[in-house]
């Protein structure tokens, strides 16, 4: 059987990003699912495709135009092999509320898995729920195998599960052999573009200090300049799960209830600290999952110092 070629676009193709890891997933999803394609990467030269090497020249990959003008260059590529007659392919970055993208690539395009958040604390959200819901009229008419990286969109927009798939980033999610010696009282993923903001974490940090006893922290990503925590900076997948085996505890980003760092928290037996808004699309429902609000920093050092006592004195 001769083998057919997919040519795609991703803006991230990292191994140590979660967007990268996503994406690397998909292809190697497809790949299992269809064994006579080959998968062709029409921006293996472009500077602004993240790679594994993206932490040397960070301040690259989060400028507006790698976010928001480098996925529109995506699409006027995939329009250059769609007229030579060839499969076309879109990954990442695909956010549910970016309608032109979905209105704007060749038909017949593979969509990789659609991303986003629903939590939105701003005068925009009303704006990017009418965008979303553009995108999905959009989707439902060019687009036939749709896979959300979540389920958030699914519960909320009550979609059909036949057409739309949910939760795709748990796809190879499975639990490990518990790990006997923890180093770690917490574990964080730190990002200075993420929601997870750093005075919250420090505040977070000193609050959960006592003079009966100090916790120990470690953090992955960007460095956290305190005392109090050991940085690790950014590592290979499963160097980070090494590092994630050793720790009792974790703080998730406030707006990802299962991104890659909490599936790796959760294979390993490390207990999660995850957005109590989140709650009702949470399926696991065990004890390994415990809501804080993320709102005071004082309040949900109560919860977390209660946790801790129970496994640290």
């Amino acid at each position: 059987m001769q083998t057919k070629k997919i040519y795609y676009w991703a803006s991230d193709i990292s191994s140590y990003s979660g967007e990268g890891i996503l994406a690397n997933s998909f292809i190697k999803y497809y790949l299992k699912k269809y064994k006579n394609v080959n998968f062709e990467n029409v921006s293996l030269k472009d500077k602004y495709q993240k790679k594994n090497n993206f932490f040397k020249n960070k301040t690259r990959y989060e400028s507006l135009f790698h976010k928001y003008l480098h996925p529109l260059i995506g699409i006027y590529k995939l329009w250059i092999v769609f007229l030579f007659r060839k499969q076309t392919c879109y990954i990442n970055y695909l956010p549910l509320w970016n309608f032109l993208i979905f209105l704007l690539l060749p038909p017949s395009t593979i969509l990789g898995p659609i991303t986003g958040n629903i939590i939105r604390m701003n005068i925009f959200y009303k704006f990017l729920s009418f965008f979303e819901r553009i995108s999905l009229l959009i989707i439902k008419i060019r687009f036939k195998e749709i896979y959300f990286s979540h389920n958030f969109y699914n519960i909320k927009y009550k979609l059909d599960k036949t057409k739309f798939k949910s939760n795709f980033i748990l796809k190879d999610f499975v639990l490990k052999k518990k790990r006997k010696k923890k180093i770690f009282d917490i574990i964080i993923y730190f990002r200075k573009n993420s929601k997870l903001s750093k005075n919250y974490i420090l505040d977070l940090l000193k609050n959960l200090e006592t003079k009966k006893y100090k916790f120990k922290y470690a953090v992955i990503g960007d460095n956290l300049e305190t005392k109090h925590a050991k940085n690790f900076g950014f590592l290979t997948r499963n160097r980070a799960i090494d590092i994630i085996s050793k720790s009792k505890f974790a703080v998730s980003n406030p707006e990802n209830l299962y991104s890659y760092f909490v599936q790796d928290c959760l294979s390993n037996h490390v207990k999660i600290f995850y957005n109590k808004n989140l709650k009702k699309y949470e399926i696991f429902k065990n004890k390994s999952m415990i809501p804080i609000k993320f709102n005071s920093s004082v309040a949900d050092a109560r919860v977390i110092f209660k946790n801790l006592k129970k496994t640290s004195f």
